[in-house]
């Protein structure tokens, strides 16, 4: 075992998972068996099911030696996701139909469809910041990814952070390369820390939204379409957000990773709202995770200007690990705005399979979680009060196996990750304190070496 390295707990049950991306309004396509990057062969697909690119839900199906069949994948998608099929269909007034390896063909333009492109006739202004640190070839890959966009190429921006030391050329390089009509701006943020590259892109940005991307996702052809359709249809809405798939489940480590995110939720657009908290979250607006991630998050640029940016004392490059993107989520929906997550914008990441980088993950997570939380009372004190009202109850979120939270966690999930998460939890506020005390420090530092050096 190399050097540094750990084992990873025994997983019997696992077997390797494709993804298959399966559009049901046309021909559906025969799934062949395949196989993992190391060959071995893989036992299901877990499909995302999409009608006119809205996704419907996650469906696991076998991968027999000879394939499965357009038909056969049909009649199981049927089997499981027959009553969303038949909601989607409403919803664009269009008749029930029975799915088969055909698909569902629909007369003229579907409702949903024809409100993406009255939005595309006439769009905002969007700038997309993808911050990096020392990742040529994975920014390339998202580049390109997010550049194949439907979106006019007049109406948007690219901004490439790069958040090294010293400037790196590659990145600018894997800017370069890049093939598309749409400007990219390589600027760079030599104080480390993702916050701090985030806002970095904040500066350079032009546009009216601003959409924040990691650098390595790939995302699907109407992600920017999707996550810009809110700040239409309602002048309130702060912020949008979108869903995060795997890009592979090859490895237990990245099944875990993918359970550990809780993602078998339903594929719904949910709205949040103070002045109408959703019925079904009795723990809201502490349940934060559900606002969003920063991988896929889109804010009104001038709003979040005003309301600060992102927390310096937070986030990947921090002591409190993690938690920007949320808590940047939070105050947006505490300023009394709304934040709209739509499924329907995709992006598909790159899951870790090492076991000791899951660990920091689940570790980070549980700070940054906490910190976040800590940043809201320290703003607002007046949430102390409803959050010491709510804490058995989330604390029963935290840790029970049937919370939403948790659901998607495998049998075989390794427990040790689950006492870190609350080790990490437990940490945050104390974490955030830290944190905010080195980087006064840090600035104190700077001011006095401006003055010596005046």
């Amino acid at each position: 075992m190399p050097r540094g390295a750990k084992a990873v707990p025994p997983s019997p049950d696992f077997a390797p998972v494709r993804m298959d991306d399966v559009e049901i309004g046309r021909p559906l396509p025969d799934l062949t068996p395949g196989a993992t990057r190391d060959g071995t062969p893989f036992a299901a697909s877990l499909c995302l099911v999409r009608l006119h690119g809205r996704p419907l839900g996650l469906v696991e199906v076998g991968l027999p030696a000879a394939g499965l069949a357009a038909d056969a994948l049909a009649a199981e998608i049927g089997a499981a996701l027959g009553a969303e099929v038949d909601a989607h269909l409403r919803g664009d007034g269009l008749p029930a139909s029975e799915l088969s390896g055909a698909g569902i063909v629909s007369p003229g333009t579907p409702a949903c469809i024809a409100a993406r492109e009255e939005l595309l006739a006439d769009p905002p202004f969007i700038s997309v910041v993808i911050c990096t640190r020392n990742r040529p070839d994975s920014v390339r890959l998202t580049l390109r990814s997010i550049l194949a966009c439907r979106y006019p190429v007049d109406r948007w921006e690219t901004i490439v952070v790069d958040n090294a030391a010293e400037a790196d050329p590659s990145i600018a390089a894997a800017a370069a390369e890049a093939d598309g009509e749409v400007p990219i701006v390589v600027v760079h943020e030599p104080e480390a820390g993702l916050s701090n590259a985030r806002n970095r892109g904040l500066r350079a940005a032009r546009g009216e939204l601003v959409v924040f991307a990691d650098d390595d996702v790939e995302v699907n052809a109407e992600w920017l379409a999707v996550l810009a359709a809110p700040f239409r249809q309602d002048e309130r809405v702060g912020a949008s957000s979108g869903l995060t798939l795997p890009g592979s489940l090859e490895t237990p480590v990245e099944r875990w990773t993918e359970g550990f995110g809780g993602r078998s939720r339903p594929l719904l657009v949910r709205r949040f709202d103070l002045a109408e908290p959703p019925p079904d979250n009795p723990l809201f607006p502490f349940t934060v995770g559900g606002l969003g991630a920063g991988r896929n998050m889109a804010f009104r640029r001038r709003l979040l200007e005003r309301l600060g940016g992102f927390d310096p004392a937070l986030g990947p490059g921090t002591i409190a690990h993690d938690g920007d993107d949320i808590e940047a989520l939070l105050r947006v929906l505490l300023a009394g705005h709304v934040v709209v997550h739509d499924p329907a914008a995709i992006v598909w990441h790159a899951h870790p399979d090492d076991y000791r980088e899951l660990e920091d993950r689940v570790w980070g997570y549980g700070v940054g979680l906490t910190a976040c939380l800590t940043r809201a009372v320290i703003d607002r004190p007046s949430l102390l009060l409803d959050l010491a009202r709510k804490l058995p109850r989330g604390l029963a979120f935290a840790l029970s196996a049937k919370s939403e939270k948790n659901v998607g966690r495998q049998r075989d999930f390794p427990r040790p990750l689950v006492r870190r998460e609350m080790f990490g939890m437990a940490y945050g506020p104390l974490a955030y304190a830290r944190s905010r005390w080195q980087l006064r420090r840090r600035r104190a530092r700077r001011l006095q070496s401006s003055g010596t050096h005046r």
